[in-house]
């Protein structure tokens, strides 16, 4: 399988890219966001997500010292997708019409001409 592939399929890895994708968090809120998420996994998964470069850490400077965490430049193709999956999360009902060469009819349509 491919490796590109493999890096998104762990447990919370998709909710993390989410969260970061509508903007950057301190650790804390990541764990807010993601309550059922424990400190050591969200810290593993946060690790492995930095190693691929989908996700970059920052240092911020005091007076309230920490790391802030956002989406690396690798993650670029995919913000379209996460948006997406937002959308959907989120319960959004709009739909674009399906993609493709001819495809000038509405799924009603094309289901009539079956």
């Amino acid at each position: 399988m491919n490796d590109r592939i493999e890096t998104l399929e762990g447990r919370w890895i998709l909710q993390i890219l989410l969260c970061l994708n509508a903007h950057a968090h301190r650790f804390s809120e990541l764990r807010a966001a993601i309550p059922r998420i424990s400190a050591n996994i969200l810290t593993d998964r946060l690790r492995a997500l930095e190693r691929t470069g989908l996700i970059e850490r920052h240092p911020v400077p005091p007076p309230a010292p920490g790391q802030i965490y956002s989406l690396g430049t690798a993650a670029a193709e995919l913000e379209p997708i996460l948006d997406a999956l937002a959308r959907w999360q989120a319960g959004s009902t709009t739909r674009r019409p399906p993609r493709g060469a001819g495809n000038d009819h509405s799924p009603t349509e094309m289901e009539h001409s079956r």
